[in-house]
């Protein structure tokens, strides 16, 4: 019983620990040049698309926090100690991520400014994107192998990864995803945002490997990412034939301003089935 009280007082100290990381997440994401003022308070500002984009923003805070937790010492206050350096670290890193996407792969898309805007369609693939960049640092810095050199390497092959699968979906999937986005077509972004989660969970399940040596553990991790990314793409396009006989996906997100029910679908056997394809990586 006594371990039970204490191991339930411990939980309430992390998640404070998580509460802290948000107030301190939220300081620096309003320097961030890539957010401008979009995310510093969603609520004041009263608009869906900037409170999903928020909402994605400190779920990847917190998902930060399950690395350094899961190796924490016994000991609460040095545990907390750990958890709440190596979060602060992951907030920058989360920050740095978030900068490095909007110059690179997710540039075209000025997801911020259709944020701005009221795009809702946005906002929800900023909440992804921003989570998957969550799970990228979770998987850098799960086991105590490494440490902070391992888990920055780790975190930036992540990136690169990320980066990559979500450039090759957007050239495969052949239509403009912006100009979907302007037509007010949430459809397209559900299903755009499933496939970014996606990858993302990939990522952490690629990444959270034990450090076996840096020649071993990158070949690894790059050739778990590379099938579990194909996998998602697989699966995903077989869920036509077996869910939508005499349609498509594709067709129904496409079909006018987009079936929102068939977006809704779509990322949730998405996410699925990067969540099944993790328990087989893992």
């Amino acid at each position: 019983m006594t371990e039970t009280l204490i191991d339930i007082l411990r939980s309430l100290g992390y998640g404070l620990a998580a509460l802290a990381l948000c107030w301190l997440a939220r300081l620096v994401y309003a320097l961030n040049p890539a957010a401008k003022k979009s995310g510093a308070a969603p609520l004041a500002a009263g608009s869906p698309a900037e409170a999903a984009g928020a909402g994605g923003y400190f779920l990847a805070v917190i998902l930060s926090l399950g690395g350094p937790i899961s190796w924490a010492s016994d000991s609460f206050l040095e545990g907390a100690a750990v958890a709440l350096g190596f979060g602060a670290l992951a907030v920058v890193l989360l920050n740095a991520s978030i900068w490095a996407a909007d110059k690179t792969y997710l540039g075209r898309l000025r997801l911020e400014k259709r944020v701005a805007g009221g795009s809702l369609g946005a906002g929800l693939l900023r909440a992804a994107h921003e989570t998957a960049l969550g799970l990228v640092i979770l998987g850098a810095s799960w086991g105590d192998n490494g440490g902070v050199m391992v888990m920055l390497s780790f975190w930036l092959l992540g990136q690169l990864l990320l980066g990559a699968a979500v450039t090759v979906y957007f050239k495969a999937s052949g239509f403009d995803l912006g100009g979907e986005l302007d037509k007010g077509n949430t459809a397209a972004a559900l299903s755009a945002a499933g496939m970014i989660a996606g990858f993302g969970l990939i990522a952490w399940s690629a990444l959270s490997g034990p450090f076996l040596g840096w020649g071993r553990s990158v070949v690894d991790t790059a050739a778990y990412y590379a099938a579990g990314a194909l996998g998602i793409t697989v699966f995903r396009a077989a869920a036509d034939f077996v869910l939508l006989p005499g349609a498509t996906f594709r067709g129904e997100i496409l079909k006018g301003n987009g079936n929102v029910a068939a977006g809704v679908l779509d990322a949730s056997l998405t996410v699925g089935m990067a969540i099944l394809l993790t328990w087989c990586l893992m």
